[in-house]
C-alpha cells in the first residue's frame, strides 16, 4: 500500500487536528506503521480512500481507532524514580500541610482537600503510583488525622481504550516486577493468575476521565499539583503555549507543575519559574507583581 506525498500531508492534518499530534516529515513512517493494520480492517484499499472515509464521518468509531494507534503509551510504574522520590520526600510533606490547613477551616469544603491530576495517564500507571504513595505516607506517619478521601488524583487521557485498560487496574507481571518495589506489590497488589490487580484503596484514590489536551480544559477545575510528563514533545509550539497558559489558570496559587525531562517552559512561556529538587525540576507560577 502507497504512501503518497498528498495523502501523508492528509493524514497528518487531520490527526493534528483531532488531537495535536505534530508529525514531522522525516516521521512518515510513524503513519505506516501504525495506520496501515486500521486502514486494512476497515476495508479500505489506499491511504486516500481510508482519509476520504475519515472526512465522510459515516464511522464514528474511526477515530478512536487513529488515536489508539497512533498515540504513545509508553508508561511505567515509577517511571524515572527521582520525580516519585521528589513527590514523597519534598512535595507529598507540603500537600499534607495544606491538606491540614484547609480541614482546619471553620467552613472546610467538601471532598479532597487537595487535587492532584495526571494528563495523559495512559494504562494508569503513573495516577496509581501517586496514590500508593500517599496511601503508604497516611499510614505510615499518621498524620494529623488525614485520610485517603483528603486526596484525589484525575487521571486522564484522549484513548478510550487506554482508559478502559487502567480502570480496570490489571497489569501483566513484567509491568508490575520492573517498577514496583516488593514490599509495595504485597501491600497494593493481588496476584491473579497470569495477572496483577491493584487493590481498591488505591483505586478510590483516582478518577479516571477522556480528556482531549488540544480543547479547552479549565472547566477540570483547580488543582495543587498538575504531572504532564512526556506529553508536550509531541506538541507545536502554538498548542504548547495555549496548555501552559490553562495549567497557569487551573494550577492554584502555591502549586507544583511536573514536566517530562526534556520538557521545560523555555522560549514557550514566561509564567513560571523552576525549582530544582535534585534531578527533579519542578515549576510553579510566577508571583504577579503589579
Amino acid at each position: 500500500m502507497e504512501l503518497t506525498d498528498l495523502d501523508f500531508k492528509n493524514l497528518r492534518d487531520y490527526i493534528q487536528g483531532i488531537i495535536g499530534l505534530s508529525i514531522q516529515d522525516e516521521k512518515k513512517y510513524l503513519i505506516i506503521q501504525r495506520l496501515e493494520p486500521v486502514i486494512r480492517a476497515s476495508k479500505c484499499k489506499s491511504y486516500g480512500e481510508f482519509y476520504l472515509k475519515l472526512k465522510s464521518k459515516i464511522d464514528p468509531e474511526i477515530d478512536d481507532l487513529i488515536i489508539a494507534a497512533i498515540t504513545t503509551n509508553e508508561t511505567a510504574f515509577f517511571r524515572d524514580s527521582h520525580p516519585f522520590d521528589t513527590f514523597r520526600d519534598k512535595l507529598l510533606p507540603i500537600l499534607c500541610d495544606w491538606a491540614i490547613q484547609r480541614k482546619n477551616k471553620l467552613y472546610a469544603r467538601r471532598g479532597p482537600k487537595i487535587n492532584i491530576w495526571c494528563a495523559a495517564a495512559s494504562t494508569g500507571q503513573e495516577p496509581y503510583t501517586l496514590a500508593m504513595i500517599i496511601l503508604d505516607a497516611l499510614e505510615n506517619n499518621k498524620i494529623n488525622g488525614l485520610v485517603p478521601e483528603d486526596f484525589g488524583i484525575l487521571a486522564t487521557d484522549i484513548s478510550s481504550q487506554v482508559l478502559a485498560r487502567a480502570i480496570s487496574g490489571r497489569y501483566d507481571n513484567m509491568e508490575v516486577t520492573r517498577g514496583v518495589a516488593e514490599n509495595f506489590r504485597q501491600k497494593f497488589f493481588k496476584k491473579e493468575e497470569n495477572s496483577w490487580v491493584i487493590d481498591e484503596s488505591v483505586q478510590r484514590l483516582v478518577d479516571f476521565r477522556r480528556v482531549n489536551l488540544i480543547d479547552p480544559f479549565t472547566y477540570l477545575g483547580s488543582f495543587d499539583m498538575i504531572f504532564c510528563r512526556n506529553v508536550l514533545i509531541y506538541f507545536d509550539a502554538t498548542t504548547r503555549t495555549t496548555l501552559f497558559e490553562q495549567f497557569f489558570q487551573i494550577l492554584n496559587p502555591e502549586g507544583f507543575l511536573l514536566l517530562g525531562a526534556s520538557e521545560n517552559t523555555f522560549g514557550v512561556t514566561d509564567k513560571f519559574i523552576s525549582q530544582h529538587f535534585g534531578r527533579t525540576i519542578v515549576y510553579k507560577k510566577k508571583i504577579q507583581t503589579v
